[in-house]
């Protein structure tokens, strides 16, 4: 009788345990553009991103819902200068403000996988964007997509297409995968 006592409470102590979820790297956010007819990736990503939002929380919806990010759209890092600059001058320098607007609206999952919609900023103009989100091995990692005509851009694309035109054989995709991560951590109380 005392063993199944002991294992009764033993499991209500496991099952009671204090869990939360963790941010422990700064978040990172990139993106692919595609160029050219036959739709070639171009990936890259922001130096100057401002996280807003909770660091620790009970679960994984719990962290996400209600954070914010606010990237400088000229701190562009496509691991080409060249491009970098490009991308500055006839893209992001061709929109209304400097400030690239993210924040969680909603969210529906666990603290493995799950939806969020993510209410996106740029170019005066704001968007829900539905994304997926999923946790392995330590890094939440979201991904989505947006249309940059969706945001009014189509004059900054026009111009990026008209400056880039030979290397991107006159066509430049107005789709753009978008994804954030960082690293996460679950911790309980035992």
């Amino acid at each position: 009788m005392k063993k199944i006592l002991v294992i009764l409470l033993a499991t209500v102590v496991i099952v009671n345990a204090a869990c939360t979820v963790e941010k422990t790297t700064p978040i990172d956010v990139t993106w692919t553009g595609y160029k050219t007819p036959k739709k070639i990736g171009v990936n890259g990503g922001f130096l100057a991103i401002v996280y807003k939002g909770k660091e620790k929380a009970e679960t994984v919806p719990a962290l996400l819902l209600k954070s914010q990010v606010m990237i400088e759209a000229n701190n562009v890092d496509s691991k080409n200068s060249f491009r970098d600059a490009k991308l500055v001058q006839f893209f992001f320098n061709m929109m209304q403000g400097a400030v690239l607007m993210a924040d969680v609206v909603s969210i529906k999952g666990d603290d493995k996988s799950g939806t969020l919609v993510v209410n996106i900023g740029m170019n005066n103009k704001a968007i829900d964007v539905q994304m997926s989100y999923t946790v392995n091995n330590g890094k939440l990692q979201a991904k989505g997509k947006l249309d940059l005509l969706d945001f009014n851009a189509q004059e900054p694309l026009k111009m990026l297409t008209l400056n880039c035109y030979a290397l991107h054989e006159g066509k430049t995709w107005s789709d753009v995968d978008v994804r954030f991560s960082f690293d996460i951590t679950k911790n309980c109380e035992k």
